[in-house]
């Protein structure tokens, strides 16, 4: 029971039940990733596309640059306007799209226009449901629950993706039936999660933000998700402290201006474009992405065994995750980050060395051991700067501005993304064995870095994280503005009417500072 208890806490039942069917979300991204390292291994796509080195770096690059613009132009502003929800359902029926773009019979140009489609898609699905689940997830489970959904349902996209792709690699025939067949099994995955998600309640913060005035609309979503009432008294602090937030907040100007006006903020967002460029920093979406050709190129190069060698590392990456479940919120994002860019530079260091001493890839015995550090590395990165960086970088902003700053800072992500993916290949083929050593370099510097630069933000509410960053507190601030009786009324006493239906209360304030277009009190 215990066990149980990590993963759907008693307090918290209804909120990692909702939350962990996000997964299904984020499988759809981890498929299309996963799928892709498949068919770059594909003989006939090869043969189809005329694909070098060169093409492959590109296929493998091109949704990352149409994630880029989603981060910069559009997943933001969306979230801001449509919701979480709306957006994810959006995204996923673009990525559908994009996908049967890619899988008719077409030109090398058509193939990346279908990539920039899914790449535009993926990009704000991954918003949309990062902020969705920082934003539902209790303070002391935060980083439990924005982990195991992005990096496992990630993972376990992958992982049907890979065992899918292997399955399909015996079917020859018809002439391209295999990677195209592949890519279409992602469809239903995606399709499933929007309907599944009409079942879901709108993110309370976006709707306090969304609507101000109908405060009840957000208690009333609060109470379902904390599976309790708009009386309980964990809620009721939850929601004052929402509101007391959004009331200090008012002051200052929302969206992009609002980013680059104060230093604060742009403090905050150098720390999110730093946490998400962790992420990749130390180089493992080139071994991912190219996982089946680096296996190939280290002597396991029979038929399927290099495909096989990925759903085995794959299947082992799926539950690794899990240790991010159970150490996240009681050891600090710091800790498995320094924890883990270390175990990664090691492993790195030792295939480095055996690269280097056998170029020619003759040495069996080697070849063993290098292919055992790629799934260490692969291992690791799942519990550690795989989901914690996206955590960090989800949690940091305040709510006037969250969409739209963490939508920017995935671009350190997918900065590091295309600068160490789109040339690998080449680099790789060039430099042969010795190009580990600066994936090596990369992670030791990654792990430095975070000793020196990262705060810890375990444990702390979205509303309390502005003095972790130099600014005052805007709950407190708000709340000395307004006094103690102020305090009391923006905390919204319920109470029972004959009738059996709940009612939002509000006392008069009386307070020399005169309060704005304060929120009013309605029914639930």
């Amino acid at each position: 029971m215990a066990i149980i208890d990590n993963f759907i806490p008693p307090g918290d039942r209804r909120a990692a039940l909702l939350l962990y069917g996000l997964i299904f979300a984020i499988s759809f991204n981890g498929y299309d990733s996963g799928i892709m390292t498949v068919i770059l291994a594909d003989k006939q796509f090869i043969k189809y596309y005329n694909v070098d080195s060169t093409r492959s770096g590109t296929i493998a690059v091109i949704p990352w640059a149409s994630q880029g613009i989603a981060q910069l132009f559009v997943g933001g502003t969306l979230a801001s306007l449509m919701g979480r929800l709306w957006l994810l359902r959006a995204a996923i029926l673009l990525i559908s799209l994009g996908v049967v773009v890619q899988c008719v019979p077409n030109t090398y140009a058509v193939l990346l226009l279908g990539r920039l489609m899914t790449g535009m898609g993926t990009g704000c699905t991954f918003i949309a449901t990062s902020l969705y689940v920082a934003e539902c997830s209790p303070a002391k489970l935060r980083g439990s629950f924005v982990g195991t959904v992005t990096q496992f349902g990630y993972q376990l996209g992958t992982l049907i993706a890979f065992w899918t792709g292997y399955g399909m690699s015996f079917h020859k025939a018809p002439f391209q039936i295999a990677w195209r067949v592949s890519n279409l099994i992602q469809i239903p995955i995606g399709l499933t999660f929007v309907a599944i998600s009409f079942w879901y309640p709108e993110s309370p913060r976006w709707l306090l933000e969304k609507y101000p005035d109908q405060p009840q609309r957000a208690l009333k979503q609060l109470a379902y998700i904390r599976d309790g009432s708009p009386e309980d008294e964990n809620i009721r602090q939850e929601f004052h402290e929402m509101v007391a937030s959004y009331e200090f907040r008012r002051k200052f100007e929302p969206g992009f201006r609002g980013i680059f006006k104060t230093p604060a903020l742009r403090k905050r967002l150098a720390y999110g474009l730093y946490a998400t460029a962790l992420q990749q920093f130390g180089g493992i979406a080139a071994l991912t992405m190219y996982a089946a050709l680096i296996y190939e190129s280290l002597g396991w190069n029979k038929p399927n065994q290099a495909l096989a060698i990925n759903g085995v590392q794959a299947v082992l990456q799926l539950f690794v995750v899990l240790v991010n479940t159970f150490t996240v919120d009681r050891f600090g994002r710091r800790t498995l980050l320094i924890t883990g860019f270390a175990i990664q530079a090691l492993a790195l260091l030792i295939i480095s060395c055996l690269t280097t001493s056998f170029p020619d890839n003759k040495n069996k015995a080697a070849a063993v051991v290098e292919v055992a550090m790629l799934f260490i590395v692969g291992l690791t990165y799942c519990w550690s700067n795989g989901p914690v960086s996206v955590t960090f970088a989800s949690e940091i902003f305040p709510a006037h501005v969250r969409e739209k700053a963490y939508s920017i800072s995935l671009m350190g992500q997918t900065l590091c993304l295309i600068a160490l993916t789109q040339p690998w290949p080449k680099f790789n083929k060039q430099v042969g064995g010795k190009s580990y050593w600066l994936l090596f370099s990369l992670n030791v510097v990654a792990m430095i870095s975070v000793i020196f630069i990262l705060p810890e933000t375990k444990g702390v509410s979205l509303e309390r994280m502005d003095k972790l960053f130099g600014e005052i507190d805007y709950v407190d601030a708000r709340e000395a503005e307004i006094g103690t009786e102020a305090k009391e009324s923006t905390a919204y006493s319920t109470t029972m009417s004959e009738g059996g239906a709940l009612r939002s209360t509000k006392k008069e304030m009386n307070h020399t500072i005169q309060v704005e277009e304060e929120i009013k009190g309605a029914k639930v």
